[in-house]
This record gives structure tokens, sequence and C-alpha cells, in this order.
């Protein structure tokens, strides 16, 4: 995940309610559910890197738990979980790629993002 995606995730964590815009309207539900899939999965990174840089935090938690079942939301089927979702192979090669992506990010800039999700305001 290049920098420019880590600041993705947090952005649209920022917008949340905004997730779909009238971009989003012109794609196929195909296109909108990989897009959510990769806000997911950045999601998803980020709650697995944050508590190794920061530690254990359960506001954290709580927050990356809420941005990922406000994605789900936007799924063209409303009922998907995360479980189900794991279960997807398009959705195990975005994770896969993201987490790949990571790697690359120095840790400086993965606490930076770390450090504003927890300064979010719910």
């Amino acid at each position: 995940m290049s920098t420019r995606s880590l600041n993705r995730i947090l952005c649209l964590s920022l917008f949340i309610l905004s997730a779909h815009s009238a971009f989003a309207e012109s794609l196929t539900t195909a296109e909108s559910d990989s897009l959510v899939k990769e806000d997911i999965a950045s999601a998803q990174v980020l709650a697995t890197v944050c508590p190794k840089i920061l530690g254990k935090n359960a506001i954290l938690e709580k927050k990356m738990q809420q941005l990922s079942e406000s994605y789900l939301k936007n799924m063209s089927v409303k009922s998907t979980t995360l479980a189900q979702l794991a279960q997807d192979s398009e959705y195990q090669a975005i994770l896969a790629a993201a987490f790949a992506d990571a790697a690359e990010v120095d840790q400086d800039e993965q606490k930076s993002v770390c450090g504003e999700i927890l300064e979010i305001n719910d």
C-alpha cells in the first residue's frame, strides 16, 4: 500500500458518510463492490498495523471496526459480513496486495496515519 493509499483510507474515514459520490453512481455494481473491498482491505491493514506501532488501543480498535462496518454497508449485498468477505477470492487478493504495499511504507508514515485515525471524531 503506497503512502497515498494509507492517506486515502484516512481521508475516506473522515468522509465516511459521503463514501458513495456521484462518481460511484456511474460504476457497475461489480466495480463499486471492488472499490469497497479495497477500502475494507485498507482498513483491515491499518487495524493490523496500527496496534503494532501504537500498542493495543481500545479506541483505535473500535474506530477501525466501525470503519470496516460502515464500508460493508456500501456493498451491493447489504448483509455482507467481514467473515463472508474473507472467503471471497477477489477480496483475498486485494487484502494480500494491501498488506504487501503496506510493508513498503516507512514506519513513520504508518505511525502518522495511525495517529490521525485516533484523532478522528466519531
